[in-house]
């Protein structure tokens, strides 16, 4: 079941105020400004190898109205998007892919741990019980982010990617 959740006002940790919320059909004209502010490595690795020709089909699928098995979040500061966060529900119904990126000008303010909370939040209303995405494993910052969500998490091995498993369970219950 999708729940409805209002746009959230948050104080980022430079001390900015922003709000988080899911994307709708009517932010497709946003996210193709956040991924123009992206640098060349982002922005690959972002729009999944489809090239700018298909990058308006992606736009539109993250921005698309969130719903059964899959959800966008988006941050915004001053009116600007500059993070989305989405999941999409596996074949199991218990797991979800997610996606992540924040504008390179806005890192290290805490905007991709507060759009994971968000999901967190829309995924368990769905019964999803863990995240998994894959990630670079030079990427120190996105581990950091997995650490500040406080869930219990599993960092499979490999090169140059690896697999992580976040349970949306707290750890308190687990054993």
């Amino acid at each position: 079941m999708s729940v409805t959740t209002p746009p959230v006002k948050v104080l980022l940790s430079d001390g900015e105020v922003a709000w988080v919320r899911r994307l709708d059909a009517g932010d497709v004209v946003a996210v193709l400004a956040l991924h123009a502010h992206l640098s060349g490595r982002d922005r690959c690795f972002w729009s999944f190898g489809l090239g700018t020709a298909r990058l308006d089909r992606l736009a539109t699928q993250l921005a698309r109205d969130s719903g059964i098995g899959h959800t966008a979040a988006g941050c915004f500061v001053h009116n600007q998007l500059v993070g989305v966060a989405r999941y999409q529900i596996l074949p199991d119904p218990a797991q979800a892919e997610i996606a992540l990126v924040v504008d390179n000008r806005t890192r290290t303010h805490g905007i991709a741990t507060l759009l994971l909370e968000q999901l967190v939040v829309s995924a368990g209303h769905e019964g999803v019980r863990s995240f998994v995405v894959d990630v670079l494993a030079q990427d120190s910052r996105m581990f950091d982010v997995f650490a500040a969500l406080g869930l219990p998490c599993h960092i499979g091995r490999g090169w140059p990617e690896r697999q992580v498993t976040l349970s949306l369970a707290p750890a308190a219950e687990h054993p």
